[in-house]
């Protein structure tokens, strides 16, 4: 009997002491960075209303919001940081890169994302806030690392198919967006290959959200070989680019290290706006709060969110140096971060790419604040 029980400890007791004192260590490390940063509540927004400094410098304050309805504390927040837009993102069912399937939006469906957003929509008019409309494509089977940049049709027959279901689903979100009055507009996200190869049906969509829509428009180009040649900036209000360009080749990056690496993409950002005449919007810039977030901005599904360091210094740095060298062009007007989650209160203990409850509000906050 004592045998037994001795081979027990061996065989389970020690195992599960040594995966616990491990993970404990794990976290340990995690948890290990000390951030020295002083928050300051004097650049806060404690009027009623957005101190709307669009109308002083032409550039959006936005970020991306999920999860919030019409949650009037949510929304105030946002407000006292200086935040004077936000993002809704509507996500389209696809199930696969090459097949024309999409989820369309029927009457009931319509009924039920109106009656939603109308509430963000009541909310946000309280504080003076505006709204960007973003519809994103969701593949449901990304199979050999495909994603919405590599939707491609084998056939003409699917192309057309393809661009009549994404047709049918952006026109719908186009009225919708007419019907409360949402101040912008973004017809697609990062669908490079349907860009470059499809243009002329581009085109055609573009005229049918015109007729719909009345509001500012704008495209949702990827960083990576898609916003310098988009063809179709001219019939849009603002060449938006998915910002996630890469600022470090390891983790924990200087700050002049990250600033030297944006001084790199901003001669060709600029490039792109003077050949189209068009202002650039960062329809998304976010930063996970982890080790190495600066080398691939984009990543925000990896097995490096179980082990890394938990980073909000390396974010805040991320962030530090945009605002030191992107945000002072004149071309450039405004930025839709990545992102809100709205799950109330956080105090910031994640490596997502939320800023809730992190240094990088309050940094963002002050830069979104213009000195009098």
């Amino acid at each position: 009997m004592k045998g037994l029980l001795i081979g027990v400890f061996l065989k389970i007791m020690v195992p599960v002491a040594v995966i616990f004192i491990g993970n404990k260590a794990l976290q340990n490390y995690r948890l290990s960075e000390e951030v020295n940063y002083t928050w300051n509540t004097s650049i806060e927004n404690n009027l009623a209303k957005i101190n709307n400094y669009y109308t002083l410098d032409k550039k959006q304050r936005g970020i991306h919001v999920f999860n919030i309805g019409g949650n009037l504390e949510d929304i105030e927040l946002l407000k006292t940081n200086n935040f004077e837009w936000i993002t809704i993102t509507p996500f389209i069912d696809q199930d696969e890169y090459n097949k024309p399937i999409l989820r369309l939006i029927s009457d009931e469906n319509y009924t039920r994302r109106l009656k939603y957003y109308k509430k963000i929509k009541t909310a946000c008019d309280t504080f003076g806030i505006k709204i960007m409309l973003k519809p994103h494509i969701w593949l449901s089977e990304m199979e050999d690392g495909k994603w919405r940049s590599d939707i491609e049709m084998e056939t003409e027959n699917d192309w057309n198919m393809w661009f009549k279901n994404y047709s049918q689903i952006i026109l719908k979100y186009a009225e919708l967006a007419q019907e409360l009055k949402l101040e912008q507009f973004c017809i697609g996200t990062e669908l490079e290959t349907t860009v470059y190869k499809k243009p002329e049906q581009w085109n055609v969509l573009i005229q049918q959200i015109k007729k719909v829509y009345t509001g500012k428009l704008t495209y949702a180009a990827n960083w990576y070989n898609e916003y310098e040649a988009v063809p179709f900036w001219d019939q849009l209000d603002y060449i938006g680019i998915q910002a996630y360009f890469p600022l470090s080749a390891s983790g924990n990056p200087t700050l002049e290290e990250l600033e030297k690496n944006w001084k790199k993409h901003i001669e060709d950002i600029a490039f792109v706006s003077k050949k189209f005449n068009k202002p650039i919007l960062f329809t998304e810039l976010g930063y996970k709060s982890i080790e190495g977030t600066s080398e691939k901005p984009w990543e925000w599904n990896s097995a490096k969110s179980i082990y890394s360091k938990i980073s909000k210094k390396e974010q805040l740095l991320c962030y530090q140096a945009f605002f030191n060298t992107i945000w002072k062009e004149s071309w450039f007007h405004g930025i839709h971060i990545w992102e809100w989650q709205g799950r109330g209160k956080s105090d910031g203990a994640n490596t997502n790419f939320t800023i809730e409850g992190k240094p990088s509000l309050n940094l963002i906050a002050k830069y979104f604040k213009i000195e009098e």
